[in-house]
Order: structure tokens, then sequence, then C-alpha cells
């Protein structure tokens, strides 16, 4: 059987030679294949629009500085764009490897080999989250993956498929696909009147998860697209200016601050936690009630009032002589005049974009804004 790359590791910055051609297929059709990835606040459903509002900017080497799970990433890379992804989350960049490149030599066959291998076991993720994500079996499976993982000796491309599908997994086999609160009863409790989720996917097993999400990946690979420099996971404010354009979309902070406790941090530490498993057990606070460790300053700075408009506006301006798109939404924190004003001193052409879009988890509407600076 011939070996289908998926390419996660191997990364540059380099301009593709004349001799490498790269598939020509519409964006749009690209976009309507790019893998779902269950992941709150994702751009994907939100692509068609941001594409209509960026293809006439004048760009080649783009920064996805808040790239999350890498939806806008892919799509410059649709646009034969040199991309470089950065995100604050570690298991993230397993993602981005996956998604954004194709160095990863692992088959269908060798996948459900490597799935038929797995000895359940109790270990950090079924003696600190007994009762509280997952179902006893299914914490023991956890463990004994990625602890197979951990003994394999496979790429770092590899690796990264290996625990991007593990990641997928674990959030369909969650209700509202998030690690924020202890509420495996909500898939417990037959008495539970359930107006969302899908308890077939809950009950389903990580086994036919994984597969599921792998044939997902080997149908978006059927277009070769340029590969993307995936940056290390960290802060921000620490990268370098100097890209063609800047696409920034950052947590959106509310104006009242009760709302911000439930950051990215607290939503997917879980699976943070599993992208460093072998230090994992030695990371969890004792108090926390859902098993969290410390959250990064940087994390805290991005996602309440007191740092996050100074933040914000910093990055910006370190990024003025770059085009700036800012992905934000209307009745967030700092107000909307205010992102527009800061724009209009620092850009020599503003433009502001707006389309209403539905949230996955929310029945209401909220108007997605998206502010594009020229520089002077």
């Amino acid at each position: 059987m011939q070996k289908q790359k998926l390419k996660p590791e191997h990364v540059s910055s380099a301009t593709p030679s004349a001799s490498q051609v790269y598939a020509i297929e519409p964006v749009t059709t690209s976009i309507s294949r790019f893998p779902t990835t269950r992941y709150y606040g994702s751009k994907r459903k939100l692509l068609p629009w941001v594409f209509d509002s960026v293809k006439l900017l004048e760009f080649d080497r783009v920064l996805d500085a808040f790239g999350g799970t890498g939806s806008v990433s892919q799509l410059f890379r649709a646009m034969r764009k040199r991309v470089v992804y950065h995100d604050a989350f570690h298991f993230n960049t397993h993602v981005a490897r996956t998604l954004l490149t194709e160095d990863a030599t692992i088959t269908a066959q060798r996948l459900i080999s490597i799935i038929n291998a797995v000895r359940p076991i109790r270990s950090t993720v079924a003696k600190n989250f007994e009762n509280i994500f997952f179902l006893p079996p299914e914490n023991e499976w956890i463990d004994g993956f990625a602890t197979l993982i951990g003994e394999m000796t496979i790429s770092d491309a590899d690796r990264s498929l290996l625990f991007y599908l593990l990641y997928q997994s674990c959030l369909k086999k969650r209700p509202f696909n998030l690690f924020h609160r202890p509420n495996l009863a909500i898939r417990t409790a037959s008495e539970v009147k359930r107006s969302f989720g899908n308890a077939t996917t809950w009950e389903k097993s990580f086994r036919e998860h994984m597969l599921q999400g792998f044939a997902e990946l080997l149908a978006y690979r059927r277009e070769r697209l340029p590969p993307v420099t995936v940056l290390p996971a960290g802060d921000v404010s620490l990268l370098q200016p100097g890209y063609d354009l800047v696409y920034l979309d950052p947590p959106y902070v509310a104006e009242d601050e009760r709302r911000n406790r439930d950051n990215y941090w607290r939503r997917y530490h879980f699976l943070e936690g599993l992208s460093k498993y072998g230090e994992w057990s030695n990371l969890i606070e004792p108090a926390s009630s859902i098993g969290m460790m410390p959250e990064p300053k940087h994390f805290t700075d991005w996602s309440r009032k007191k740092h996050f408009k100074e933040k914000l506006f910093d990055l910006i301006d370190r990024n003025k002589d770059s085009t700036v798109v800012l992905s934000y939404v209307k009745a967030a924190y700092p107000d909307e005049t205010s992102i527009r004003e800061f724009f209009e001193s620092r850009f020599a052409n503003v433009s502001v974009h707006s389309t209403e879009h539905s949230h996955a988890l929310s029945r209401s509407k909220r108007r997605e804004l998206l502010y594009i600076g020229v520089p002077k």
C-alpha cells in the first residue's frame, strides 16, 4: 500500500520555487473541505466572508498570530500565501502541524494497528479526573493511548497527528466540546432533558472518532498546498514584526468582568495537559475542581480588562508597518469606536467589514467585525 503523506512538522518560510506547482482550485472549494475542529470561537464558518474581505489586499507573507486550530491559516494557504502560524497553546501546535503541513506518514492501516495496541491503564487522567470529564474506562483508555504514543519511536509529525486525533475525539465526546466544568452528569443522567449536543456522538468510542477524523484528513489532503511555518507556542506579545499582513483574532473580552472567567485556558486546559502528558501529573493544582494547571500570565492578561486593551493596542502598534486585519465582535471590550479610532491613528486606510453569525452554543446572533488597516 502506498503511504499517503500528511506532513506536519517540516516547516519552511522560504518562497516556493518556480518548479513547485501547487494544484489550482478555487479558494471557496478548498474552504468547503477544511476539517471541522469543534473549537470555541473557530472562524471556519466565517471563512467565505473573511476571504471576500481580504482577497483584494496585496500581501505575500502573513502571520496568523492567534492561530487557534488553524482555520484562517488554512484560508491563507489556499490563497497561496506564505503563512506563519502562532498560538499560545502547545496542543494547538500539534493541530497546526497536522492540518497545515504534510509531513506525517501514518496510513489508515498503521493507525488501526496503533489503536489496537492501546492497553488501558490507570495513570494521570484516571487518577486526577475521575467523574469529571469522561467515564472511568475512557479515562484509562486515554492514559493508555498517551502512554503508548510516548513510548513509540516516531517522528514529531506522526506524534502530532496522533495527538490531533486524540484531541478531536476528546472534544467530540464532551458536552459543549469544552472542559471548563465537571459536567459528566450531562452525559450520564437519564432524567436530564438534552436540548443540545448529540448523545450518540458522546457514546462513540475513541477508536471510532479517531478513524473518522483520519478519514476527514485524507479527504482534505487531495489538494497540495504550500507548507506553513509553525512557530513554538508562547506569548503573542513577544513575536517580531515584519510581515506583509498580520491577522489578529484575540480572545473576546466582555465588558462585564464576570463573563471573562471561563477563558480559553479554562476551556481547554485538559487538551493542553495531554500535550504535556509526561509532566502533566506534576502540574495539576490539587485545589482545582477540574484539574487545572496554573494559568500562564499571558493567558490571564489577554482575557481580562485590566491589561487587554493595552496589550491589543501595543500589538497593533508594533505591526503598523504591515497590513493589520483584526477579527472582533460587537459589544466586546474595548468598544468598536475605540478600535476604529486607534486604527485610524495608525493606518492610512481603514475599512470595517461586518456580518451576523450564529454561535454554535447560542441561539442568538452576534455581529462579527473585521477591521483592516493598510499602512501609511
